[in-house]
């Protein structure tokens, strides 16, 4: 079948053979897969594609955490997940991240105050999270380096202060986005342009113990709660942090599985963290890679229909099963 692709697809291909710096791969390389027809004859394609972001990825995971690269930033992904903050000037990224992390950060009235990325870990039950305080999106001193950043991350956080113009603000940090080539998926007007990453995305309305908080908040929802998940939160008297982390996790798109020796316990205090749809060959391959070649059945506890339940090596796991490996 013929891939049948774009003008557009070409123009990001051009742009990704002319990229100097790995930042510049991805972002073109993202840029390909965002514009390309989705159908049998892109499959292979898409694949190689796909394999070459996680090769550069890999790259730069090798760097420092938080060291400057070409002129910009990488930070090293830790945990279950990467979450990048985004959002205007003031809107409560920073003091959102130290109370869901217990991370002192630097908090201030005044604009700017965050300036580079600034990583904290977040725990959810049994599983740590990364979130990573961002400058204001606006902030046109890291424009260079915002927009790679924030493409690496799995999931954004975007929040909102709920005050004065909470539409307009909000329009304004999407819109800041859309010149940094992101586009939100759910976004009812979506940004069409070329070489744009789609981006899962939370919203965090901030500040909610504010007077009139929840007629503004009742305005944004109704203007963008139908396409976003959004959530009402508030530092000061602790609203729904708990149900903010929840939310993030689901929106991670991962499962926690749990592996057991046979004939003993599962240890469920450290769980190993797999994409969802991932398979028992997937979690043979976490354990070790010469599980991979040797393991020839499971056992399953969870979503089987029975307890301890033999599958195959392709049975599709849920959150929070237990799986017995045999060899």
């Amino acid at each position: 079948m013929p891939a049948n692709l774009t003008p557009q697809y070409f123009e990001a291909e051009k742009a990704f053979r002319s990229a100097r710096t790995i930042e510049e791969k991805i972002e073109a390389l993202e840029g390909m897969l965002s514009v390309m027809p989705k159908h049998k004859g892109t499959d292979h394609l898409r694949a190689e594609l796909t394999a070459k972001i996680a090769r550069f990825k890999e790259e730069l995971e090798r760097a420092p955490g938080g060291a400057r690269r070409h002129g910009g930033y990488h930070v090293r992904r830790e945990g279950a997940g990467q979450i990048a903050l985004v959002g205007l000037t003031n809107s409560g990224k920073s003091a959102l991240v130290a109370s869901l992390t217990g991370v002192s950060l630097r908090i201030a009235d005044f604009p700017y105050v965050t300036r580079e990325p600034s990583p904290a870990m977040m725990r959810y039950e049994n599983v740590q999270i990364q979130l990573v305080d961002m400058p204001a999106v606006e902030y046109a001193e890291a424009r260079a380096w915002l927009s790679s950043v924030l493409r690496s991350a799995d999931l954004l956080l975007v929040t909102i202060d709920i005050g004065p113009d909470t539409l307009g603000r909000f329009k304004s940090t999407i819109n800041a986005l859309r010149q940094l080539r992101i586009a939100i998926a759910g976004d009812p007007e979506p940004y069409t342009g070329i070489l744009t990453a789609w981006k899962k995305c939370l919203v965090a309305a901030t500040k909610h113990d504010l007077p009139n908080a929840g007629e503004k908040y009742r305005e944004l929802w109704e203007a963008y709660g139908r396409w976003l998940t959004m959530i009402p939160v508030s530092v000061v008297s602790q609203t729904n942090l708990d149900v903010l982390k929840a939310a993030l996790y689901k929106a991670l798109g991962v499962i926690r599985v749990y592996t057991k020796p046979p004939g003993q316990q599962a240890s469920l205090a450290n769980p190993t963290i797999l994409p969802v749809g991932s398979r028992v060959i997937d979690v043979a391959a976490a354990v070790h890679k010469d599980f991979v070649a040797r393991v020839r059945f499971a056992q399953v506890w969870g979503s089987a229909k029975f307890p301890g339940q033999k599958v195959s090596k392709d049975y599709v796991l849920q959150e929070g099963d237990i799986v017995e490996l045999h060899v």
